[in-house]
């Protein structure tokens, strides 16, 4: 009798331990997705100032929707509009602004049939100015992912001081492509006989950039693993110091921690909000 009684006892003190266990991974995972605010932000100007979102087509809806939740999380009731842009540059602006709007986001989504990202740019030039004109604004901060942070960079080299963003954001940007020969999982600059085409036109087009731009560089790297990101490899995310650097004022890059093996599963961590407000705020 008492050794079934302590079988009994046993059993059931295995079973709250499990239970416990499970407990503690569901309230994780809850901490994990919900996005952590920083302080509040006090805006100390009513004059409209939106942030313009470039992101990569390869992102999910649900990627898409998790970073633009989180960024509203942090600035609290601002709208998000749509701009939908045409192969002719035709710009179509879906969402409607309230007159307390003056940090909204709005995000520019380019035709898959436009591939290179000194044609992007062309099209993101074309958009902001109509933007401009419709939604009455001057400034305007930029945020961009993967290849949207290549035809980023292209749009500020070639920008006007009048339409260069204040802020410009460089999440995941494949600087000097994707491959692991041609990139180290190292935060140095990549050497010179190791670098594509594309980030040498780059470093060539740098002079050319407002000195006055705000510079962000946001790179993935896996916890579980000494690599960074499989998909991305870190020196090609960080190439963009060779490009900004050396020439505008403010210069800042971050490497965000994830448990994700694919660099697209950045866009869902609240730090990456967290990290975006505190710089342009």
């Amino acid at each position: 009798m008492k050794a079934t009684t302590k079988q009994i006892l046993i059993g059931t003190s295995w079973w709250l331990v499990f239970l416990a266990m499970i407990g503690g991974v569901m309230l994780w995972q809850h901490q994990v997705r919900k996005a952590k605010p920083v302080t509040n932000i006090t805006v100390t100007s009513t004059e409209r100032i939106p942030t313009l979102l470039l992101l990569d087509h390869q992102l999910t809806n649900d990627q898409n929707r998790q970073l633009i939740a989180n960024l509203q999380y942090n600035s609290g009731s601002q709208a998000m509009i749509t701009l939908e842009v045409q192969a002719n540059g035709q710009t179509t602006i879906k969402g409607q602004l309230a007159a307390t709007d003056n940090r909204p986001y709005l995000q520019l989504i380019l035709p898959t049939t436009v591939t290179q990202p000194a044609e992007q740019a062309k099209l993101v030039k074309q958009a902001i100015i109509g933007a401009q004109k419709t939604l009455n604004f001057k400034h305007f901060n930029l945020i961009s992912y993967g290849n949207g942070g290549l035809a980023a960079t292209n749009y500020v080299e070639k920008a006007t001081k009048a339409l260069t963003p204040q802020h410009l954001i460089l999440i995941a940007t494949p600087f000097n492509g994707t491959s692991h020969q041609r990139n180290q999982q190292k935060m140095t600059p990549v050497a010179t006989n190791q670098r594509t085409s594309d980030l040498t036109k780059l470093i060539a087009g740098r002079t050319a950039i407002d000195s006055k731009l705000k510079v962000l560089i946001i790179a993935g790297k896996t916890k579980h693993t000494a690599d960074a990101d499989q998909v991305l490899p870190l020196q090609s995310a960080l190439a963009g110091q060779m490009i900004f650097k050396s020439v505008v004022q403010t210069y800042q890059q971050k490497v965000i921690p994830t448990w994700h093996t694919e660099h697209a599963h950045i866009m869902t961590s609240w730090r990456v909000s967290n990290v975006i407000h505190k710089f342009i705020n």
